[in-house]
């Protein structure tokens, strides 16, 4: 089976171990930005498969990051990271083009769900 390309994008260095832990089971190579502005750099300097970005960060929020994908017309799936609750604040992102949003804390079996599904994998048993 081909291994995916995950970018993990979290300010919070336990935070993007814990998704990486969430995920260990499925055949994924991770990449970590500690901001949106390296993340940019990064997925730009070598498309992801699929990226997981924190909402609140320093430097560039998630919400800046996914702007700047889209208005590039970049569509590679995101997944946000959030302990939003304001649902005028999520329908805005999804309007914006995140393919789906993961509420912190969050149970490892919901981010695997929305890992597997947009990245065509198989639930691991």
């Amino acid at each position: 089976m081909t291994r995916k390309n995950v970018l993990v994008i979290d300010d919070v260095s336990v935070i993007r171990s814990f998704v990486k832990a969430a995920l260990r089971s499925l055949p994924i190579d991770f990449r970590e930005a500690s901001d949106g502005t390296k993340g940019l750099e990064m997925h730009n300097g070598s498309r992801a498969d699929l990226i997981i970005c924190d909402m609140n960060m320093p430097a560039m929020n998630g919400e800046a990051f996914l702007r700047a994908l889209r208005e590039s017309g970049d569509l590679t799936p995101l997944i946000l990271l959030t302990a939003e609750s304001d649902m005028g604040v999520l329908g805005r992102l999804i309007k914006l083009g995140i393919n789906g949003y993961v509420r912190k804390p969050f149970k490892p079996a919901a981010l695997t769900t929305q890992v597997t599904s947009l990245l065509g994998l198989a639930e691991p048993s």
